[in-house]
């Protein structure tokens, strides 16, 4: 069964135990506590008769409650002022409300009494002649009850039988006399019936019988020595601590009252009654408060006691007294046998034992909230056990050190015994709870020692190293000792248990615990006897190949969630404020999860780990990438196909019959993934990958700050190395350097999560504007006629354009997808005005309708300040405005600039697309002339180039333009101009463009 603290122990409780005896010798006869404290009460009248410090007054006086009279509040007590007799009159009521005598027997004992000192045999006064006094003076009726009286009688009786017949030296023959008027007197009846005169011959009886054993004599020649004094030491002893006991407040469990050395002055006077002596005062005194401090736990009755222990120091007694001393022999039960000490050193081991009782099981007796107990019983038990020889031999698990004081001994052992046992308690309650809490018993173990060694370092060391300096760190080797040897035989019988990893994890955190507090407690210093007793449990022997295969079962595990959250994602926005992908969230928590249960697993890491960790999350980011890019699909798709190539000319039959062009039809693939890109889940991809990046940044900070821990822990685990092997150096730990090497795999990921969004960004005004609004915008503007057509007719359509990228975006991308959708206008502004095709042709007096209207939509992306940058837009629409200004020049002088351009051709191919080309390229100006409604450039166009008319042409936008009437005569054709020689071959060149590619 668990102990308890004697302060938690009921009053009963306490009694019955053996341990809270002196080890005096049993009374013979029936004498309760009740006896023994009325008797000691008669004692201290007797006294006070004898010694004149008090008479007796038949006055009436006025009658008080009994509670009230003799205790009063502390206030009261100090206000009142004294209506007693003097001194002791006035404390004697305090100590009798104290002792719990009524006032009826209170009166009845002074009156008996008060003549005592006419009864003292050669100056001396003992036990039996006070009894004997009460006996001859108190008569029948002086009694409340006849229940008070046979009660009374039969006490005295008892007492006089114990003194007189039990503790009687047997030399004298008047033993069985006494026997038979002793049994006289403890029959009540008879001896109430019995005439005067038998009952005077049984007292006279008795009292020469008592008059013959004090004549005796003196054992040791003391001072007021007496007879009883020796042959009664037993039942002196049982009265004066009686007495003693009249110091504790009745109404306050385990305090003092504040009249208590008033008291002990008072009850003093019975030291020549009972035979008491300063030094047998003193160690009562320690050894009543000891018992009241065991019964109420109250630390001030402790602290009284350590002063009273320390008073024993000092007493240096002559001979005969310590004699006499060492007379009141007691049995104590001792290191499994019985031992004979006198009753200072049996009160002073008894004191020792109790302490030590609970000293040796600290730990499961003493927390935080009774440290202070703690610490005053270990003063008194080093108090103690300075005053007492240690015979303590048994082994230690760990020996105290060569040289240690007894002082430090005495710790030592209390620190490897509480922890000992302790250690069992654990032990037993781990196995217990294993099957309730499906844990391994050493997982428990560890965690319960790990809050016992948080215990030890925060409370109990503490305290311990004021007299031990090595105590915290005894403690902690101890701790480690224990457990590495339940780990050791574990970690022999094991055969793959699945609780290993666990196992491995909570050994590991508890060394660390342990290596910890012993860093914080030794630092650089190492050596010490203690290193022999340290071994280090080498979890990481264990644990990293189990690490590893872990690893590599979680990156299967993330990487094959990573493809199925892909494969079904419809990238629709998580929430309206998180406007990203649902699957890449799953991604990251599952990845995070990942972390957190590598870095929590508590096992010793290193940089093998570390790198197949950041491995492992590349990949699964790495596919989902590479399933993000190949969703897309080429921008090119996208672009509208140029028109044929026509000279602008007035048709001459309305009704002639046009040629068609039939639109070319995309694949199928091409189509399903088109529908896949529309611009609200283009953006959420943008913001799926703009999460990546920044999430990635999140991960790669918190894996170094939590690889700092780990590398502080490995230190921890490389000290406690240190420490066993008596300072060898162990092996160098990995550098920054090489720590943020491996982080590098990282920026694969980053390159290409910036590659995608780039392509998506690309792609996504592209989209906006050359695709979703190719009928509404592209194919509209400026159709037939610029007045009919003009841009702010489709403003509001671009405007809800902007509106949903604003508000599916996030802020950090806007400003990029804004810049897109206009560069993707311009481009499609640029196509109107170059490739138009046959319905498109301008005069230049349009021109400045397009250039308001190109203002308008520049005004638009500005959104006064609010949009993007004045500077930017300019920028981009420098190559529209550029054009713009050559429908303004007269045809020859098109003519000319592109004569000159065709000097200026480079020799080598180049695919030439809206984005590449430039105001007074080849393809510009030709393109210009094309939709120039002007009749110079009609005649141009058909002699130079024989491009057929416009108004042969139904304006229906198709893939490929048709090869005869693109350019088909004038590949064969020879120069009606006059070209420089360089203008001859950059001609050639031009013509070979234009055979290879469609116009775009």
């Amino acid at each position: 069964m668990k102990d308890v603290s004697l302060a938690d122990m009921s009053p009963q409780k306490v009694k019955e135990m053996d341990i809270l005896s002196l080890g005096l010798p049993r009374l013979s006869t029936e004498l309760s506590d009740d006896d023994l404290r009325e008797t000691a009460y008669e004692v201290l009248l007797a006294s006070l008769f004898v010694s004149g410090k008090m008479n007796f007054s038949e006055e009436k006086r006025e009658k008080k409650p009994k509670f009230l009279k003799g205790l009063r509040s502390k206030t009261e007590r100090s206000n009142a002022v004294p209506q007693m007799e003097n001194y002791y009159t006035q404390h004697l009521d305090l100590v009798r409300v104290q002792m719990e005598i009524s006032e009826s027997m209170d009166i009845l004992a002074k009156r008996a009494l008060r003549h005592i000192g006419s009864k003292m045999v050669q100056g001396q006064l003992d036990v039996p002649t006070i009894s004997l006094q009460l006996l001859s003076s108190v008569g029948k009726f002086d009694f409340p009850t006849e229940r008070l009286r046979v009660q009374w009688q039969r006490r005295q009786a008892n007492v006089l039988e114990e003194l007189l017949l039990f503790s009687a030296s047997l030399e004298y023959s008047m033993s069985e006399t006494l026997r038979i008027v002793l049994s006289k007197l403890k029959n009540t009846e008879d001896w109430v019936v019995s005439v005067p005169d038998g009952r005077i011959e049984v007292l006279t009886i008795i009292e020469r019988y008592n008059t013959r054993l004090s004549a005796a004599p003196k054992k040791f020649g003391l001072e007021g020595e007496t007879y009883h004094w020796t042959r009664s030491y037993h039942f002196n002893s049982r009265l004066y601590e009686k007495l003693l006991c009249s110091v504790f407040d009745i109404l306050e469990d385990g305090q003092l009252v504040e009249e208590a050395d008033e008291i002990l002055e008072t009850v003093k006077l019975t030291w020549p009654i009972l035979g008491i002596t300063q030094k047998l005062h003193d160690v009562l005194y320690a050894w009543v408060l000891f018992q009241k401090f065991a019964q109420t736990g109250e630390i001030l009755l402790l602290k009284q006691t350590d002063l009273q222990i320390q008073k024993l120091q000092l007493h240096n007694d002559v001979r005969e007294t310590e004699m006499y001393i060492n007379s009141f022999v007691c049995s104590v039960e001792s290191c499994g046998s019985n031992r004979a000490l006198n009753l200072v050193d049996s009160a002073i081991l008894k004191i020792n034992m109790c302490c030590r009782r609970q000293l040796e099981s600290y730990h499961l007796y003493f927390s935080q909230a009774n440290y202070s107990i703690f610490e005053s019983m270990l003063n008194l038990l080093l108090l103690s056990a300075a005053i007492l020889t240690d015979d303590d031999e048994e082994a230690m698990l760990i020996e105290t050190p060569l040289g240690s004081t007894p002082e430090s001994t005495l710790v030592h052992k209390l620190v490897v015994r509480s922890i000992q046992t302790a250690y069992k308690h654990v032990l037993i309650s781990a196995h217990g709870q294993s099957k309730a809490e499906s844990k391994h018993p050493l997982i428990l173990l560890a965690s319960e020692l790990k809050l016992l060694v948080e215990k030890e370092c925060t409370t109990f060391s503490l305290i311990l190293q004021k007299y031990y300096p090595e105590a915290g760190k005894v403690a902690l080797v101890v701790f480690h000792l224990l457990y590495g040897q339940q780990l050791e035989l574990f970690l022999e019988r094991t055969d793959d248990s699945e609780n290993l990893k666990e196992i491995l994890g909570a050994s590991n955190n508890f060394e660390l615990c342990i290596a910890q507090k012993l860093y914080s407690m030794c630092g650089e210093a190492v050596g010490s006897s203690l290193s022999n007793f340290l071994k280090p449990y080498m979890i990481n022997r264990f644990s990293s190949p189990i690490i590893l295969q872990w690893l590599h079962a979680q990156h299967e595990n993330v990487l094959e969630w990573t493809k199925r959250t892909i494969e079904i994602e419809d990238w629709v926005p998580l929430s309206a404020h998180r406007k990203l992908a649902t699957s890449m969230v799953e991604v990251f928590r599952i990845v995070e999860e990942t972390i957190d249960q590598f870095f929590n697993s508590r096992l010793p890491l290193d940089i093998v780990h570390l790198r197949s960790l950041l491995i492992g999350i590349t990949s699964s980011l790495q596919v989902y990438l590479l399933h993000m890019e190949n969703q897309q699909v080429s921008r090119a798709t996208l672009l509208p196909t140029a028109p044929v190539l026509t000279r602008y000319a007035e048709s001459i039959n309305p009704f002639a019959k046009r040629k068609l062009i039939e639109p070319a039809v995309r694949e199928e693939k091409v189509v399903n993934k088109l529908n896949n890109l529309t611009v609200p889940k283009l953006c959420v991809k943008l913001n799926t990958l703009q999460y990546i990046r920044d999430q990635l940044d999140t991960i790669e900070e918190g894996i170094k700050q939590s690889w700092v821990d780990v590398q502080s822990a490995v230190g921890l685990l490389d000290y406690l190395s240190y420490m066993a092997s008596d300072g060898v150096t162990s092996k160098d730990s990995p550098s920054d350097e090489s720590i943020d090497e491996l982080f590098t795999i990282f920026d694969d990921v980053r390159s290409s999560a910036v590659n995608t969004t780039d392509t998506i960004l690309n792609f996504i005004g592209t989209r906006a504007v050359l695709w979703d609004m190719r009928d509404s915008l592209l194919f509209s503007l400026y159709r037939t006629s610029v007045e009919s057509a003009r841009m702010e007719i489709f403003i509001p359509t671009i405007e809800q354009v902007l509106d949903q990228v604003c508000d599916l975006i996030v802020d950090v991308l806007r400003d990029g997808v804004v810049l897109r959708v206009f560069q993707a206008c311009m481009e499609g502004f640029i196509w109107v005005l170059l490739d138009g095709g046959p319905s498109r042709s301008f005069l230049e007096t349009d021109v400045d309708l397009m250039k308001a209207d190109l203002a308008m939509l520049k005004d638009l992306f500005i959104a006064e300040g609010q949009g993007l940058l004045s500077d930017v837009v300019e920028k981009e629409a420098k190559l529209a405005e550029q054009i713009l200004d050559l429908y303004v020049l007269k045809a020859d002088t098109v003519i000319d600039l592109l004569m000159k351009a065709s000097e200026h051709m480079p020799h080598h191919l180049e695919p030439t697309t809206a984005r590449r080309r430039h105001a007074h390229d080849v393809h510009t100006l030709l393109r210009v002339l094309c939709h120039k409604k002007d009749n110079s450039a009609s005649t141009f166009l058909r002699i130079q180039y024989h491009l057929p008319r416009s108004s042969d042409y139904d304006d229906v936008p198709v893939k490929d333009a048709p090869k005869v009437p693109l350019f088909s005569d004038m590949l064969n054709r020879g120069s009606s101009f006059n070209w420089s020689e360089t203008g001859q071959q950059s001609y050639k060149i031009m013509k070979k463009k234009l055979q290879a590619a469609s116009w775009q």
